[in-house]
């Protein structure tokens, strides 16, 4: 096998954001993955796709976030229950702490899990924002409902959209069932070669691979799993 050296491997084309977010086909029950490390810009692109929805509940795992202060989130209801409050449209989910981490990690996995049982089973439609994929999966055991969603989600109309720090740290169900990726800078190589389960017609692995460690911070690459679209880096501006 011939692996090529790095001036043969092409650089993926720079395409600004306002053409790349008008040619994004993100349709109603396709997931979105973005990950990127902590400021690398994964809510402010949340903040520009989320609108496209008429139903979004953003699951809020963090106890204080500054983005959600921000013009994105502006028009959005804060609620520590589920379900919402009628006529809610969207919806910041962010549940209050405990006297304890373990109280805050039990109320918060009580409130989530509820939140994917009535949306999956039976009201569909809706858009989940999942602020931390690996946070959710991991320390509040919730994999198996996100696996759920992501498997059965888009029958039902339900659009998950994760935003996770490390790429190595999720389940392969992200992968297999996402239609739109996004991929900011990592220089870990365990977590980059995981994304080596993500396949597309334009594009390889080891290519893949390449272009994530050049990137700039904030910038990121935009992988479109259909096809429809090849591998382009981009900044939200």
């Amino acid at each position: 096998m011939v692996t090529r050296q790095p001036d043969e491997i092409r650089r993926y084309p720079f395409v600004a954001w306002r053409k790349l977010k008008s040619a994004i086909d993100w349709q109603q029950g396709q997931h979105v993955l973005t990950v990127g490390g902590t400021g690398s810009g994964k809510s402010t692109l949340a903040g520009e796709l989320l609108p496209r929805r008429s139903l979004v509940v953003v699951a809020v795992s963090k106890g204080k976030d500054e983005i959600f202060d921000s013009k994105y989130y502006r028009d959005y209801e804060r609620r520590t229950k589920w379900p919402p409050s009628d006529g809610d449209e969207k919806v910041l989910l962010w549940p209050n702490n405990g006297k304890t981490l373990a109280q805050t990690r039990a109320q918060k996995r009580i409130l989530f899990e509820k939140l994917f049982d009535d949306v999956l089973l039976h009201r569909g439609f809706w858009c989940i924002d999942v602020d931390e994929v690996h946070y959710m999966s991991a320390t509040l055991k919730l994999e198996h409902a996100l696996t759920d969603t992501l498997e059965q989600g888009r029958s039902a109309y339900i659009s998950l959209f994760g935003n996770t720090q490390r790429p190595s740290g999720i389940s392969l169900a992200w992968y297999v069932n996402s239609s739109h990726f996004f991929f900011f800078i990592s220089q870990e190589e365990y977590d980059v070669r995981r994304l080596r389960n993500l396949n597309n017609a334009h594009t390889t692995a080891e290519e893949m691979m390449y272009n994530i460690k050049l990137l700039t911070p904030h910038e990121f690459i935009y992988i479109d799993k259909s096809g429809k679209i090849p591998p382009v880096r981009s900044i939200v501006s």
